[in-house]
């Protein structure tokens, strides 16, 4: 049969889980608003480097024009120098760095197109990008509006469970009050345990008979095993 220590402590102990998951309610719209902004800068971050990839693709596709029209004048040249070979070796020499020229600038014209596919899927990632980006934005804003109409309401039942916890607390006797400070500190809600089979719930501890029968005669009981207060 429970003591009235006992259905005390009990009590005390349900407070102390209700106010942890109060003050875990609290702690999470924080928690959610900074991976939302975290998730903002990271994204701001992806496209400081798309734009850079875009300026680096750019470049090269501006590159390859420039050496396709460094070939074509060069192939406008040899035609011109065609005109006036000398001799058929030369008119054959001429002709041949024409056609390895035509054959160079093709190839310059297929990279300088993919140069410029390049840049036109860089420039739809970018728009991703920003378009992902505004959504997590609002993300943060939702955050911060869901944490806003939630706050007042948690902070008042916050203060409510620790008015209520200060005057339950008053069951444990002043001589091991600061034994039970020190077991708050270090545990919070968990500094108290209840039997369960005659064991401690929280370490599993067998409890022997002698302090199954202090609990149950009023009496306060640490575990043996872990330390908590039992009830």
């Amino acid at each position: 049969m429970s003591s009235e220590m006992s259905a005390g402590l009990k009590l005390l102990h349900d407070l102390l889980l209700k106010l942890a998951e109060a003050e875990g309610a609290m702690a999470e719209g924080p928690r959610l608003i900074g991976v939302a902004e975290r998730q903002v800068a990271l994204g701001e971050q992806q496209i400081e480097a798309q734009k850079q990839t875009i300026k680096d693709v750019r470049k090269a596709a501006d590159d390859f024009n420039l050496k396709l029209k460094t070939k074509e004048g060069e192939i406008l040249k040899l035609q011109g120098q065609l005109n006036t070979a000398t001799s058929n070796k030369e008119y054959d020499i001429i002709k041949g760095q024409i056609e390895t020229g035509k054959r160079d600038k093709g190839d310059i014209e297929e990279q300088g197109l993919m140069g410029l596919e390049a840049v036109d899927q860089a420039q739809k990632k970018l728009k991703e990008l920003e378009a992902e980006l505004q959504k997590r934005k609002q993300q943060v804003q939702t955050a911060k509006a869901n944490f806003d109409a939630e706050k007042p309401k948690l902070e008042g039942n916050i203060t409510s469970l620790q008015t209520q916890i200060a005057e339950c607390e008053k069951v444990i006797p002043a001589s091991e009050q600061a034994t039970w400070k020190r077991l708050r500190a270090a545990h919070g809600s968990a500094a108290l345990s209840p039997l369960d089979d005659d064991f401690c719930a929280a370490c599993s501890n067998r409890v022997n008979t002698q302090d199954q029968v202090r609990i149950r005669t009023g009496n306060l009981v640490l575990c043996r095993g872990c330390g908590r207060i039992l009830y």
